[in-house]
């Protein structure tokens, strides 16, 4: 395609002003007088002279389509920047990576994020890990979130949770006599009312619980999480909290989920750090 008439004359005006004196490398090098200034005409061109982007994407389908679509095998390369404690997860693919043949440099400047959202569920049960909780507020918390409770052989169901808040509403007014250790696990609670010292109410609670969450948002897999259930008596009253156990281990194993599924889509190769 021909250049447009006034593109054409001030390429041959520049060409005649400024003419490439060595080339050291395979890199041209120019004269440039005081008081010049050199201008990019790229952005008067029907269309750009390469590539060049950054794209910021949301979920792992919209990474995989952009990729695949841009990229090719010999110079598209994906780096992932994974930190389980940190519960980060942050994915680049360099579009225009080097090449690996002699020749094969390129510019690295296009490029496609992703950085998945974790999902509501995950978010929220971390939020709240190791905080303490009143008896009446622990129980509005496990009936608020009881669809997240796990059905895990040996360990008690989204029933039995509910059962329990609903205890703990029941005995929030009321003062803690004795505890006892089951050896089913859990304790066994004895409340009674200060006003009636021979109303006496038990209930079980229980040792741990399993949770059933999706660690990215959007994500239709679950995965199981132990959460162990404390507690501590301060002149009758108790104060529950829940401490989450690995939930980095979890974190891990849905980030190898994703990062597999991109490679298998892609096809193109992964690198551990940043680009």
């Amino acid at each position: 395609m021909d250049q447009p008439d006034n593109i054409q004359t001030v390429l041959s005006a520049g060409a005649a002003a400024v003419q490439p004196i060595f080339s050291h490398g395979g890199i041209p090098y120019v004269a440039v007088p005081a008081g010049y200034a050199i201008k990019d005409l790229e952005k008067l061109l029907p269309a750009p002279a390469r590539k060049h982007a950054n794209v910021t994407t949301t979920d792992a389908d919209s990474f995989i389509l952009y990729t695949k679509k841009h990229g090719n095998l010999d110079h598209a390369t994906i780096y992932a920047d994974i930190d389980a404690e940190a519960s980060r997860f942050n994915l680049v693919a360099v579009i225009n990576d080097h090449g690996s043949d002699l020749n094969g440099q390129q510019w690295r400047d296009h490029r496609c994020l992703f950085a998945p959202t974790q999902s509501l569920e995950w978010k929220r049960w971390l939020s709240m890990n190791k905080k303490n909780f009143t008896q009446a507020d622990f129980a509005t918390w496990l009936e608020d979130n009881l669809p997240d409770i796990a059905a895990v052989p040996n360990m008690p169901t989204g029933a039995d949770i509910l059962q329990m808040s609903l205890a703990f509403e029941a005995n929030a007014d009321k003062r803690l006599r004795s505890k006892i250790n089951l050896q089913s696990g859990g304790v066994q609670f004895e409340f009674v009312d200060d006003e009636d010292k021979d109303t006496r109410t038990k209930m079980q609670v229980f040792e741990r619980f399993t949770l059933g969450l999706p660690v990215f948002d959007g994500s239709g897999s679950g995965y199981s999480l132990e959460a162990r259930l404390k507690y501590r008596d301060r002149d009758g009253k108790v104060a529950f909290w829940y401490e989450l156990i690995r939930p980095d281990r979890v974190f891990k194993t849905a980030v190898a989920d994703e990062l597999n599924r991109i490679k298998d889509a892609t096809g193109f190769p992964v690198i551990s750090g940043q680009p």
